[in-house]
């Protein structure tokens, strides 16, 4: 609490406000300067987020054209975190039907290609 009074004056030249009731609340006057450089960021995803992920998915569909394997398609991305690929691309796509395995009895296998169907 002494801290509270300490920055709150000396940041914004006022003092909280501690109400003790059913809920316990705390109010900070804070100065227009204060909130202008740190106040919160609202973060909004915008649609060239998603028209930018589509033509990635575009692009690996072609590159599929001949048989690859997850490495070689992860590398043709820039990519080198294989979960996140496998969720976020390969999985996607799979669901999609816009690429299959070329292994279908050994899901798993380490010989296990991608390719355009």
């Amino acid at each position: 609490m002494r801290n509270s009074y300490k920055y709150t004056k000396m940041y914004s030249g006022g003092e909280p406000v501690f109400t003790e009731a059913d809920v316990f609340t705390t109010v900070i006057p804070l100065s227009e300067a204060a909130t202008a450089t740190v106040g919160p960021t609202v973060q909004t995803t915008p649609q060239v987020a998603v028209q930018d992920l589509e033509q990635k998915l575009e692009k690996l569909i072609e590159f599929c054209s001949i048989p690859r394997s997850r490495r070689e398609m992860m590398d043709h991305m820039g990519l080198t975190d294989s979960k996140s690929f496998r969720k976020r691309y390969l999985n996607t796509l799979i669901e999609a039907g816009k690429i299959e395995m070329t292994i279908l009895d050994k899901l798993n296998s380490p010989n296990q290609k991608y390719r355009k169907k």
